[in-house]
């Protein structure tokens, strides 16, 4: 529920940040935005936010050669999104690591995630910040800026790589698979793949995902920009089908605080 003595007013097309979830960035989010004196506050700084794509979904080498055949690289794809549409919810901790030319940010917190388009995100160091979807609207909200941004979320234009995590679009039908051979695993036993989307893509130019193959869970995504900036995301503690009540992801917006709708 929002409070009346809100200030409400509209972002300009053009604001002072540049754009990253997503999600979950928004878990579609906006993933970097830098902050360079423009705009409402004074000075640099950087923020993260989750990146477009990860809004709804959200909202994760091994040194394989080319020995190993397409057909298994197809059946853990097909796994993959088996066990996702399967999903109905989860929860798990990340880090997201961005690195650019000039730039590398390390941020931490968690995710809750449940079907149909409720998402929860918590930053917790270095800077708290949420993103929070509720399947109709989603906010953004850095409490050290006292700013809310509000934006409406309508599943069915939301064009996004990762529409799987929450049941909806197709890896094989949206992306060319292939075996990652130029990234190391995070851990020896998993598969990295490469997804390189069929449409032209304006956010990015392919994901990589690490996945575990014995439980087809994702353990680390990757989203790399056409400029070269990479995001990556890492899960740990990851728990499935977890009883997550609705009134996790309701937000109500503080009082005192400038209310921004996009």
């Amino acid at each position: 529920m929002m409070h009346q003595n809100s200030a409400v007013r509209c972002l300009p097309d053009m604001m002072p940040v540049r754009h990253q979830i997503a999600p979950p960035v928004s878990p579609a989010l906006d993933s970097l935005h830098s902050d360079e004196g423009g705009g409402c506050r004074e000075g640099r700084r950087f923020i993260i936010r989750p990146h477009r794509w990860l809004m709804v979904g959200f909202l994760v080498v091994l040194g394989i050669g080319g020995s190993l055949k397409a057909e298994t690289v197809d059946q853990l794809v097909s796994r993959l999104q088996e066990k996702y549409e399967e999903l109905e919810s989860f929860s798990a901790e990340f880090d997201q690591l961005f690195n650019s030319r000039v730039l590398q940010l390390r941020e931490s917190g968690i995710v809750m995630m449940k079907k149909p388009g409720k998402m929860y995100w918590e930053y917790q160091h270095p800077t708290s910040k949420f993103f929070i979807a509720d399947g109709q609207k989603s906010y953004f909200y850095v409490p050290r800026d006292r700013q809310v941004i509000v934006s409406d979320l309508d599943l069915s234009e939301v064009q996004t790589p990762l529409m799987f995590l929450l049941g909806r679009g197709n890896i094989q039908d949206d992306f060319q698979v292939e075996l990652e051979e130029q990234e190391e695993a995070l851990e020896p036993t998993n598969t990295l793949i490469r997804l390189i989307p069929k449409q032209p893509q304006g956010e990015f130019s392919f994901l990589i995902l690490e996945v575990n193959p014995s439980t087809h869970l994702i353990r680390r995504l990757v989203v790399v920009e056409p400029i070269g900036n990479r995001n990556e995301y890492i899960l740990n503690n990851f728990q499935e089908n977890i009883d997550i009540p609705d009134r996790q992801f309701d937000f109500e917006v503080p009082e005192d605080v400038d209310l921004m709708s996009r």
